[in-house]
């Protein structure tokens, strides 16, 4: 994970890959989120208000981000109360865990987060981790995940398809065939495409070709 990039996209005021509503996605297709157990599991949350509109739908999201900007950001422009603890991951690395009776976030390092922290997940919303991964960390990054899921296990994954010689990412080009090679244990189906090239002042500077954002399912 490349810190110094991520931390310098947070100390601007406008970043394309931050929104300022819940995404299109997941207010359409939360329900393929639906089973008895309502814990969701977020990845690289970063300040998202994906995670208010889970937690409105009576969901209790998980979110895990490791920049400290993007955790102090998402408690204070939300006005949120929480309650904090503190670990050692066996890392030896620091994790802090924000919680209330709505969700939980936690500001630590995906790869030292365990299910010995947060249990294992039924539900996952995956907007924002696989697609910031360079290819060399993908593996491992589905190898963890895949420890914190519990059996007939679901993924929301979006991700970001466009012409790779155009832009090097992140967000990181990723095709059907690497989800299912990643994730060969689950059935993937597409659920959306929508364009995003017109959605952000950087994408119309890079003049690219196409720039499709695709939500995928991931059923184990």
């Amino acid at each position: 994970m490349d810190f110094e990039f991520w931390d310098n996209c947070w100390n601007r005021e406008s970043q394309p890959f931050h929104l300022a509503e819940a995404h299109t996605f997941l207010v359409k297709y939360v329900q393929e989120l639906f089973s008895t157990e309502h814990k969701v599991f977020v990845p690289l949350s970063g300040k998202s208000l994906d995670l208010l509109f889970l937690a409105e739908k009576g969901f209790y999201p998980v979110g895990v981000e490791f920049n400290p900007k993007a955790v102090h950001k998402f408690i204070d422009e939300n006005k949120l109360q929480f309650e904090s603890k503190e670990l050692v991951a066996e890392s030896g690395n620091q994790l802090i865990c924000y919680q209330n009776d709505s969700m939980a976030v936690w500001l630590a390092d995906f790869f030292d987060i365990t299910s010995e922290h947060v249990g294992k997940f039924k539900q996952v919303y995956d907007r924002a981790a696989f697609i910031a991964l360079p290819e060399s960390m993908r593996k491992d990054y589905a190898r963890h995940l895949k420890s914190l899921l519990d059996e007939n296990a679901t993924i929301l994954l979006v991700t970001m398809d466009y012409v790779p010689d155009e832009m090097s990412g992140p967000p990181f080009h990723i095709t059907l065939d690497e989800i299912k090679q990643q994730f060969p244990e689950g059935q993937v189906e597409e659920l959306c495409r929508c364009s995003l090239l017109d959605t952000h002042p950087r994408w119309k500077e890079l003049e690219l070709s196409r720039l499709d954002e695709v939500l995928y399912k991931i059923t184990f």
